[in-house]
């Protein structure tokens, strides 16, 4: 997800591989909004998120389906140990059995299941906070990033950060059916803002500053049709520029 920044400019349309620590200085410099709202700030770009797209977002609601973006979390994950991430690892505390032997403990024949959970935060998708990512030893603002993020966590821009605040206008743009073959994408492809500025055209719609723009590849259909391949720790995660 990303909250959009209408006047936040390209800062280069492409990156020379035989520079590419130069190049992304100068985009980093281009694009920092470090300092944008503040010092103290721990929003980032979600101070667009006002109270105004909120009701603008509310407007368009004409029926009321819903649909699901989850994914489940099972030992059938993406991860192959990239990082030491593992896929979810589930284990059962109570289970329907005891409940039959009367092994819980609790009176009049009440029983009850109980599980537990260990993985990654980042198993698969996951919702980044602003401590996520560091540059040349800064966190957002240009804290020090050991100063945010120790043992403990982020204790400063955490993603508790953002409850309550991502709620607004959303556009989908479905680049898969757009720019792909059969609704899909390629690994590797790499989507510009020319590519962007062809989908919102075909579509007929409009972003604006503080919408909330997803992107559609295609991708997690392949994947749950073919595997996962080397999604998480293959080539496709390399870093590269074209």
């Amino acid at each position: 997800m990303r909250v959009h920044d209408h006047d936040e400019s390209a800062a280069g349309s492409l990156v020379d591989p035989a520079q590419p620590e130069q190049a992304i200085a100068e985009m980093s410099a281009s694009c920092s909004n470090w300092g944008r709202w503040g010092s103290d700030d721990v929003r980032g770009t979600l101070n667009f998120l006002t109270d105004g797209k909120r009701v603008e977002g509310a407007r368009l609601v004409r029926r009321g389906a819903s649909f699901s973006l989850a994914q489940p979390f099972d030992m059938n994950g993406p991860q192959t140990g990239w990082r030491r991430r593992t896929n979810p690892v589930h284990t059962m505390l109570d289970t329907g059995l005891d409940a039959a032997r009367g092994s819980q403990g609790f009176p009049h024949g009440f029983g009850g299941a109980a599980d537990v959970v260990f993985m990654p935060l980042q198993c698969s998708t996951q919702w980044d906070g602003l401590g996520h990512i560091f540059d040349h030893g800064r966190a957002w603002n240009g804290r020090a990033a050991a100063d945010v993020v120790t043992s403990e966590g982020d204790q400063v821009t955490g993603i508790e950060t953002a409850a309550g605040l991502i709620a607004g206008r959303a556009v989908l743009l479905d680049a898969g059916r757009v720019l792909g073959r059969d609704g899909e994408l390629p690994d590797g492809f790499a989507i510009t803002p020319d590519h962007l500025e062809t989908v919102i055209a075909d579509g007929g719609t409009s972003i604006g500053r503080g919408d909330i723009v997803l992107v559609r590849t295609g991708q997690l259909a392949r994947a749950r049709r073919d595997g996962w391949g080397g999604y998480a720790g293959g080539p496709d995660h390399e870093l590269s520029f074209t």
